[in-house]
């Protein structure tokens, strides 16, 4: 379930195309770069896993969907990715819950980098 805070229909009525070309411009630059779904919401007082269930349920049913995942990271949090041209689809679990991300591959990049410059300021600080 999804619950926009926001909505806007631009009809490009009542503009000069200078304006039109302008407010394109601005909205390319807005361009969302994530959208992330939480799938599960449990709580953790059944005998076994539910959200741990879910991510190899949701897993399964993908490869089946989309082939083999492009990339696999075990831990936690636990991700399987399937990388197209632009964008990234992401399954992650958490230990609470399980998301599934679309992702920008260029927002794949730039939180890679992000991940790689936290690790090495970990280690120096060790």
């Amino acid at each position: 379930m999804i619950w926009p805070r926001w909505d806007v229909l631009d009809t490009g009525l009542e503009r000069n195309s200078r304006e039109v070309a302008r407010l394109a411009r601005a909205q390319e630059e807005k361009m969302v770069e994530r959208i992330q779904l939480r799938l599960t919401d449990y709580d953790h007082t059944g005998q076994w896993d539910r959200t741990l269930d879910a991510f190899a349920r949701m897993a399964a049913a993908l490869c089946e969907a989309l082939g083999e995942p492009t990339d696999r990271r075990p831990g936690a949090p636990a991700e399987i990715h399937w990388a197209g041209a632009d964008t990234t689809l992401l399954l992650e679990h958490t230990g609470s819950s399980v998301y599934l991300e679309l992702v920008t591959n260029k927002r794949m990049s730039l939180d890679e980098e992000l991940r790689q410059l936290e690790e090495s300021e970990e280690e120096g600080r060790l």
